[in-house]
């Protein structure tokens, strides 16, 4: 299977257009509904619900912007936020996190915290800075799962 970005037709970006993703995804269904593939081989109908899964898995990654950013660093060969992370959080983000859940800020600070680490996240994928998204995402999932809790 191509990667996520290349299957439903979009570019690799952290920023997705909501519209144009929901869009990408849907003709990618049409394309494998099981209707298209009415009286044709039985590997050409695995490979159409093979595609399907791939695609709704790939929609439910890409839609969540904590998702996307991590998926986007698995690409390059870093994973965070997962078991097997290979970035571990620095001295100063868990400092923060630590300082976060002693005196746990007011929803609307903490939200507007969430947005900023989001908008960062982003800046880092286009300046290429790999080491930098990587620990601006584990501090957007600890400011997420903050504002969850």
């Amino acid at each position: 299977m191509s990667d996520y970005f290349t299957l439903l037709g979009i570019a690799p970006t952290v920023a997705i257009g909501l519209a144009a993703f929901e869009s990408a995804y849907f003709a990618v269904q049409r394309q494998c509904h099981p209707d298209r593939f009415v009286g044709k081989s039985a590997a050409e109908r695995q490979a159409a619900m093979q595609r399907s899964v791939d695609a709704n898995h790939a929609y439910h990654t890409l839609k969540d912007p904590l998702a996307r950013a991590r998926y986007l660093l698995h690409m390059h060969g870093i994973d965070v936020g997962t078991d097997a992370d290979t970035v571990k959080p620095s001295q100063a983000l868990l400092a923060e996190i630590m300082e976060l859940r002693e005196e746990p800020p007011e929803a609307k600070i903490l939200a507007r915290m969430v947005e900023e680490s989001s908008n960062r996240v982003a800046e880092q994928f286009a300046r290429n800075d790999w080491q930098a998204m990587a620990q601006e995402t584990l501090r957007f999932g600890y400011l997420r799962q903050a504002m969850e809790d």
